[in-house]
């Protein structure tokens, strides 16, 4: 079978315009897929208004469920009639699923009445979400367990970095997992002084300061206490830091509160928001002196690979599934999840002349992949998924 000719749909549970790593993988996917073979995207409708049709590739909305007390809303796709036969009149080869719930059992069950193959990727440490949502470690152990049997019921099962392929067998999976990297959109602008210039004009950025920047969600389980507190030993009494925290979240109240009450400097820690242009949010990396990402709640988080495709170095968690793409002191910089031992990772790397431009430089070759490079070994699996899955049946 070419490659080239697979006919695929993503299904994924949150989509634009919302925005987050697993959306722009979806994305990607689609876009670049769409060049040469039939593709969409099944998500559900979310809060506010988005034009899809902007879009390079079909998308199919499922009926939702407002939920009062999230930006998420609640995928209702079996409860939508009309979905399910916009779905089954397309002629596909394979679904691929970016989530365990909602959308993705809608994507099994549209797999098995078409008799095409079934494609899922791990993307998420569900077990960390339910723990922090409930409080209880016997629920998340149930929706670990649940999420488990979920891929074994997929025909091909992905995870997005060796870590995210342990943290699922962690969770009971024994079958075979298949790791495909995160790629980037991001690309060494041809005038970078200008994006610069832009953004430090947007949010008014101090130019005779050290900056470390986070690019995220405000959730308290992406370590943003750790950032704090290990911020506040290496600002502490010391106007020569800045710390700029880009994104929103369900815990941004709680986190600007905790930061304001550390007593530091007026100014030293910067909440600058949602920033959803992408030439502002480039312009924000290329003025930043460091990528400051300790969680270990992510994955093979793609704002690392934004900053490293612009040149800037990310402190990482020793051993965290986010650290396995760089080399300490080559293509970035690591330090155990400690804010002592982060804050003198922040004063080492500092102090060392020519250390962060020739970390940036080595993050740029070996950890920023353009999706370019990464989607057409995803159509050469899924070209092995389907002969595979046609032998097998018969079909």
């Amino acid at each position: 079978m070419d490659p080239s000719g697979i006919r695929s749909a993503q299904f994924i549970d949150t989509y634009f315009p919302i925005i987050d790593g697993v959306v722009e993988t979806v994305h990607s996917y689609a876009a670049l897929l769409g060049r040469d073979a039939y593709t969409c995207v099944v998500a559900p409708k979310g809060k506010g208004g988005y034009d899809d049709g902007a879009l390079p590739y079909d998308v199919f909305r499922a009926r939702s469920l407002d939920l009062s007390v999230a930006e998420y809303a609640l995928p209702a796709p079996r409860l939508d009639g009309a979905l399910k036969k916009r779905i089954l009149n397309r002629s596909l080869d394979l679904v691929h699923a970016h989530s365990p719930f909602f959308m993705g059992g809608f994507a099994r069950a549209c797999a098995r009445r078409r008799r095409i193959p079934f494609v899922a990727t791990f993307h998420s440490k569900y077990y960390d979400d339910a723990l922090h949502l409930t409080g209880s470690r016997l629920a998340a152990e149930l929706v670990a367990g649940r999420v488990a049997r979920f891929y074994e019921k997929a025909d091909s099962v992905w995870a997005c970095s060796r870590g995210t392929a342990e943290t699922l067998k962690s969770y009971g999976y024994r079958g075979e997992i298949f790791v495909m990297d995160n790629g980037t959109t991001f690309r060494r602008p041809a005038d970078p002084e200008a994006l610069k210039c832009a953004a430090a004009g947007r949010f008014a950025l101090p130019r005779d300061k050290k900056l470390l920047l986070f690019v995220g969600h405000l959730i308290w389980h992406k370590n943003l206490r750790l950032i704090l507190d290990a911020f506040r030993l290496v600002a502490g009494g010391d106007g020569g830091f800045c710390l700029l925290v880009a994104g929103d979240g369900y815990d941004g109240e709680a986190i600007r509160g905790y930061a304001d009450g550390l007593g530091l400097p007026p100014g030293a820690v910067r909440f600058l928001g949602r920033v959803e242009d992408r030439d502002l949010l480039a312009g924000l990396y290329l003025n930043a002196d460091l990528f400051f990402f300790p969680s270990v709640y992510d994955n093979a988080p793609l704002v690392v690979r934004e900053a490293a495709s612009l040149g800037v170095p990310s402190l990482l968690a020793a051993g965290s599934n986010a650290a396995e793409a760089v080399e300490k002191d080559v293509s970035g910089f690591t330090a155990e999840a400690d804010p002592a031992a982060m804050a003198r990772e922040i004063r080492r790397v500092f102090s060392e002349e020519g250390l962060l431009a020739r970390v940036g430089e080595g993050a740029r070759q070996s950890v920023a992949r353009p999706w370019e490079e990464i989607v057409p070994r995803v159509r050469e699996k899924y070209a092995e998924v389907v002969r595979r899955y046609r032998a097998d049946n018969g079909l």
